[in-house]
């Protein structure tokens, strides 16, 4: 399929699809960047309605194919024209390992996040200097 400068083409309908289908697939940019060897900020500037960003032909193949599309599938996105579904293809192993180590650093941070925040202030009356803090009870024997 050959494009050319009298071509309409439909970027936001091109964002919409690699958004929908990174959704079900349940893929992150971060995923999708490594499977396609396309950057992450190419992606996040395609996936904009309003981007104003371009990509050559053979970007649009390799996003097509790492979100298990034929070659071709963005490119006739990005002409206005319905492509025929193709069937979700499974992800390949270490694609699915990257993807779930990639859950987990995000889970980890969030946690991380968490504990970084500060607890309740201490009420000074509540502490007990250490000369005058008691041990455990002891039971006689």
């Amino acid at each position: 399929m050959i494009r050319d400068a009298s071509t309409h083409e439909d970027w936001p309908a091109v964002g919409m699809a690699i958004t929908g289908r990174m959704r079900q697939q349940r893929m992150s940019q971060q995923a999708l960047a490594a499977a396609s060897g396309v950057s992450v900020a190419t992606l996040r500037e395609l996936a904009r309605p309003t981007g104003k960003r371009r990509a050559q032909d053979a970007t649009l193949a390799a996003i097509s194919r790492a979100l298990g599309w034929a070659d071709d599938h963005l490119l006739i996105v990005l002409l206005g024209r319905q492509p025929d579904e193709v069937p979700l293809r499974p992800l390949p192993v270490d694609q699915q390992i990257l993807d779930v180590l990639l859950r987990i650093e995000r889970s980890v941070a969030a946690i991380g996040a968490q504990l970084r925040q500060p607890t309740e202030p201490h009420n000074e009356a509540s502490v007990v200097p250490a000369g005058n803090a008691k041990g455990p009870d002891r039971v006689a024997r």
